[in-house]
């Protein structure tokens, strides 16, 4: 019988399943920000509410352990942590500074 799945394999079969991927909490309105702005520049994201979530709060801690990040929203690009709505763990990172530069074309499109 193989060992039941860690918190970290879950997020990571999480990210797996877009491009991007948006952790979220409902009545965010940074989360609304990132989501609105990427639809309007037709980027194609998977969005994650954590309070729908049966494992939400696990899941939040797993991200807080993995990335030193309690807010939402939690942006990912093919698996990289990229922050939030405006900052990140880099000074060019968080999704609406990406977007606007270019840079989260750029990773989309990165082998």
């Amino acid at each position: 019988i193989p060992p039941p799945p860690t918190m970290a394999s879950e997020l990571a079969s999480t990210l797996s399943k877009s491009d991007v991927v948006i952790l979220s909490s409902t009545g965010c309105p940074f989360c609304r920000k990132v989501t609105q702005a990427f639809a309007a520049k037709k980027v194609a994201f998977l969005e994650i509410d954590y309070d729908e979530l049966d494992d939400g709060d696990a899941v939040r801690a797993e991200v807080l352990k993995a990335h030193q990040m309690r807010s939402v929203p939690a942006v990912f690009v093919k698996g990289k942590f990229v922050g939030g709505c405006n900052d990140g763990p880099e000074p060019w990172m968080g999704a609406l500074p990406l977007l606007a530069s270019g840079k989260l074309e750029e990773m989309i499109a990165a082998k």
